[in-house]
């Protein structure tokens, strides 16, 4: 299915970088994203808007750190003057001297007042005074600096809610830095009972977890964090994503992550609701939906099992996730997902299915194509006990009887693999003690590598057999040893038993 390429108009990049706290990094990230990547209309408003906000927080820090960045893209003998005017960028050198005579004296003064309450032993004053410092360092483009310092005053919390306060600015400038496994190390499994937790805490610590998550592509545990984010929220967390971020991220990961019945209770296709579900929360991220239509019309067309008109909403999102700062760099790993979760699901109720139908149901081009994309749904042994009739251009279930041969084969494969390692270690043992009991010393060739000495036996050729049983017809028991699939390579035999 041909992508669609979405940019971001003038009227939609105000109306999208508004959703981010004015004052914040991540709003920073995601201008300079879409101005690098020609993801908007005019690159130019972008850097405008960019240029405004830097003059605005002082961040001479970052608006350095962002020149330098441009310059290394360009890569080019020009000017400064010529390479940023090209950019739309213009560099204020007075606006960067005042800015920093500044924000040394602001950072002096809070450095002496943390220095101060050091020296007095006062914890609620040293903690005030390190979030006022990390604060500074934030808004200056130095988030490193702030988590030093954030890490370094968790020590001196009297309170939980001082230590919530600390754990959300840990948060933020985990994720600005782009560190992960410490904003992944703040949440504590067993923080959800005990009664002095505030909601709004914990759904800003499950939000910054689920980016965390999906950042690194672990999409079943993203959404299990973004569907934890309670509604109470809002966009009251939008130094680092916004309410239709949190909509977003949680809707297409649990598409993929979750189970029919649990999507089911999300997309809220039942009138009345799940009276007994599991998970209130899942139920009640629904509401969150209503915020992206497409989104939710695609998971409910996934639920009444309409899975043309829910790839057809998915792909109309994806100019949208070529947008964004985390979905962009896995935008093509989703929509596969998305699509083959769509052709598992297709194929479950029936015992053959033409690939014709196949192609026309989710617009595939060819047949080819679709084969292809369901060969490695086999592969994955996410299309389980099925294999593809290359000549009738189906796919077929297999049989109790085929799948009980097919096991037989894969075992007999293994025991043989086994029986040939074991001879082969035994024969060296033996060789080595002759050669201890004549007097000869056994030692490494110079200068050669280990020559392998694994047996080799007729177990017929792997190469010209289907090691997967994709395509093709099943053998019949009677055909012998010699049917058998025999990779005696020095890499690991591929597990197929559930196929």
């Amino acid at each position: 299915m041909p992508r669609k390429d979405t940019k971001l108009s003038d009227l939609d990049l105000r109306g999208y970088i508004s959703r981010y706290d004015s004052k914040s990094e991540t709003r920073i990230q995601r201008l300079v994203f879409l101005a690098r990547n020609g993801k908007c209309d005019s690159p130019k408003l972008a850097y405008s808007l960019l240029e405004e906000q830097l003059k605005k927080s002082g961040n001479v820090t970052r608006t350095l750190k962002y020149l330098e960045g441009e310059l290394q893209l360009l890569a080019m003998p020009w000017t400064w003057t010529r390479a940023l005017q090209k950019h739309g960028f213009q560099f204020d050198r007075e606006f960067a001297q005042s800015a920093t005579i500044a924000a040394n004296q602001q950072l002096e003064t809070l450095e002496a007042n943390l220095r101060t309450s050091r020296s007095a032993l006062a914890k609620d004053a040293i903690i005030t005074a390190s979030i006022q410092l990390a604060n500074h360092l934030v808004l200056t483009g130095q988030s490193t600096g702030a988590m030093k310092e954030l890490i370094m005053a968790k020590s001196f919390c009297s309170s939980q809610w001082q230590l919530q306060e600390l754990f959300l600015l840990l948060a933020e400038t985990g994720l600005n830095t782009q560190n992960y496994q410490r904003v992944k190390d703040l949440y504590d499994p067993n923080i959800e009972n005990k009664n002095f937790t505030s909601l709004i805490f914990l759904a800003k610590l499950n939000a910054a977890r689920g980016i965390s998550y999906l950042a690194e592509g672990r999409i079943k545990e993203a959404a299990k964090s973004f569907l934890a984010v309670t509604n109470d929220l809002g966009n009251n967390f939008n130094q680092v994503l916004s309410a239709s971020d949190i909509a977003m991220y949680g809707g297409i990961t649990a598409l993929l992550a979750l189970d029919r019945s649990e999507i089911e209770a999300m997309a809220a296709v039942e009138k009345n609701g799940p009276s007994n579900f599991k998970s209130s929360g899942i139920a009640a991220f629904g509401e969150r939906l209503d915020t992206i239509p497409d989104l939710k019309e695609a998971i409910q067309a996934y639920v009444s099992a309409d899975y043309r008109e829910c790839l057809k909403l998915i792909d109309g999102l994806r100019g949208e996730w070529e947008t964004d700062i985390y979905l962009a760099p896995q935008a093509e790993t989703l929509w596969n997902r998305v699509r083959g979760k769509c052709l598992v699901q297709y194929f479950e109720p029936y015992c053959s299915v033409s690939m014709h139908t196949v192609m026309q149901s989710f617009a595939f081009e060819s047949v080819g194509e679709a084969e292809n994309v369901v060969a490695d749904l086999i592969e994955k042994k996410e299309i389980e006990g099925a294999k593809i009739d290359g000549v009738k251009n189906t796919l077929n279930e297999l049989s109790a009887e085929q799948l009980e041969r097919r096991r037989r084969r894969i075992m007999m494969r293994r025991l043989g693999r086994t029986g040939d390692l074991l001879l082969d270690e035994v024969e060296g043992m033996l060789l080595r003690m002759s050669c201890v009991q004549k007097g000869m010393i056994v030692g490494k060739s110079g200068g050669r590598g280990k020559t392998s000495r694994s047996r080799r036996r007729d177990w017929g050729d792997a190469r010209a057999k289907d090691a997967y049983g994709i395509y093709g017809n099943e053998s019949s028991d009677d055909d012998g040893i010699g049917e058998i699939i025999m990779e005696v390579e020095d890499e690991e035999l591929m597990d197929t038993d559930d196929l």
